[in-house]
């Protein structure tokens, strides 16, 4: 099964995120979106779980943010890096996206060694003013990865039901 890993930084992007994973939980279920601050079990190392996410070549959401951007990159113990670095090494399919605040992906020269192939990879939007579009837009390109939806998405009033009010396709 393929999973959704999303990554983000907590000190500005722990909002989006947790809104991100509830959408996209309603449209593939929970079981595939891992959301660390949801998925993590109470006093297991959060390195270790994380890597045992990540070793099954999932599909990670990169949420790019000012603060992803920021100086804490740079160092080598930053666990947004970690992930993404992990991520690339096991062959995961890496998508980065847009928040609001950032305006274009960087430069091969800008990012750590092991996050350069990010500079070559198409990437999406994710802002607050164009949640629905946005959201939309991604849950076609995971359906296109081969992502599938749970069988609750469209059997299921109530799961549907915060899609719907957004005005999003579920059939």
């Amino acid at each position: 099964m393929t999973r959704i890993f999303i990554s983000y930084r907590t000190s500005d992007g722990v909002d989006k995120a947790t809104a991100l994973a509830r959408e996209l939980n309603a449209v593939f279920g929970d079981e595939q979106v891992f959301l660390d601050k949801e998925d993590l079990p109470a006093g297991q190392p959060w390195r270790e779980a994380i890597g045992t996410a990540l070793d099954g070549q999932p599909i990670l959401l990169l949420l790019i943010t000012p603060q992803v951007l920021g100086p804490r990159l740079q160092d080598a113990d930053d666990p947004v890096r970690r992930e993404v670095a992990a991520a690339l090494e096991f062959g995961a399919h890496v998508i980065p996206l847009l928040g609001d605040g950032v305006e274009r992906l960087p430069e091969a020269h800008e990012w750590p060694d092991a996050m350069r192939p990010l500079s070559e990879r198409t990437w999406r939007r994710l802002r607050a003013y164009d949640w629905r579009d946005d959201v939309e837009r991604l849950v076609a390109d995971l359906q296109a990865l081969g992502v599938p939806r749970a069988a609750t998405s469209v059997t299921a009033p109530e799961a549907s039901a915060p899609l719907r009010r957004r005005g999003l396709q579920i059939a």
